[in-house]
């Protein structure tokens, strides 16, 4: 008789358990959904002229104020873009500002983009010195992000 009874309250917690979650990982898959897509990281550098190279060359964070260089980053586990829009963000980390939003075309199959910054007319006290963040958005989604210095 006490095995029965054993035996019913173990089906009932098993049950009850399964029913609420106990013994899943929805909760952790409903979290990993939340987040987004994975951020990837920028890197700095030489712009590559080679068309098909989107590695920067010579890898740094720290530019002189005169100084082109370009940004390179790679949608994570090759994921693809799936937008036509980039909207990439210079934020002064200094006065935690944005100081220029630039939108750039893309195609949506693509996952791997680079830019070449070479002229300090077309921002707006960007290539002031100090500490600077780049964010790369599609909508609401954080895609890449990075930091580097402009010195003297």
């Amino acid at each position: 008789m006490k095995k029965g009874w054993l035996l019913a309250l173990c089906a009932v917690l098993l049950i009850v358990g399964t029913g609420c979650g106990m013994f899943s990982d929805k909760e952790a898959d409903a979290d990993a959904e939340e987040k987004g897509p994975q951020v990837s990281k920028i890197e700095f550098g030489d712009y590559p002229r080679d068309e098909g190279n989107f590695e920067a060359l010579n890898r740094r964070k720290h530019f002189g104020k005169d100084e082109s260089f370009a940004m390179v980053f790679h949608m994570p586990k090759e994921q693809q873009f799936d937008t036509t829009r980039l909207k990439i963000q210079i934020i002064n980390k200094d006065g935690d500002r944005v100081l220029q939003e630039m939108i750039q075309e893309v195609k949506p199959d693509e996952n791997k983009y680079k830019w070449e910054f070479s002229n300090s007319y077309e921002f707006h006290g960007f290539y002031e010195t100090g500490n600077y963040e780049m964010k790369v958005w599609r909508g609401e989604d954080l895609l890449a992000e990075g930091e580097f210095v402009i010195t003297d």
